[in-house]
Order: structure tokens, then sequence, then C-alpha cells
């Protein structure tokens, strides 16, 4: 499992008429994943890498976000830039498990 912890990117991956975003919550260091940064191809991304067969339990959290095109300007600043008028996503959090 790849992840991001930089929003514009999850937010450009998850596009569409229902988008569905995962907020991963770790209580220490064994629970979180790689980072890839040093050896990607898109070091900017932030890319986080998870070990084979790790579950993601949900916590019970649940939110709808409405992400406008100025949130998400602001939040790149010289990054690219994600042009959208606005969307409402669902963000579920979740805990990995290995």
């Amino acid at each position: 499992m790849s992840t991001t912890k930089d929003l514009s990117v999850a937010v450009e991956y998850s596009m569409s008429t229902r988008p569905l975003l995962f907020r991963l919550v770790t209580t220490s260091f064994m629970q979180r994943g790689a980072d890839l940064r040093f050896l990607s191809a898109f070091p900017v991304e932030a890319e986080y890498l998870y070990q084979p067969l790790t579950f993601l339990r949900p916590t019970g959290k649940r939110v709808e976000v409405e992400i406008t095109n100025k949130d998400i300007q602001a939040a790149t600043e010289g990054k690219r830039t994600l042009l959208v008028a606005s969307l409402t996503f669902t963000v579920v959090e979740v805990e990995p498990l290995h």
C-alpha cells in the first residue's frame, strides 16, 4: 500500500464523482510506512510505502470535507496546482495493522 502526506496529491489521485480519502492515524513508529522520497521519481509526492498484508481498521471517525481550489492552491504554494471549483470528500480515519 502506497500513501502520501501531501493533501494535493491525495486529492489529485482521488478525483471521481464520490471521492474517498483515508486518513491514517498511527500511535508508534512501528505503524508508519517507509518514506520513499529518496527513491522516488516524484519526490514531491511524499510517498510512504506499507508492507504487504497491512490492514486498515476504521477508528469510527468519518467526516465530509469540502475542498476548494483556493484551499489546494494555498496548500501547494509553488508545486503543482489542481484546478477544481470545489469537491466534497468523504474522509475515513483508519489505523494500519500488520
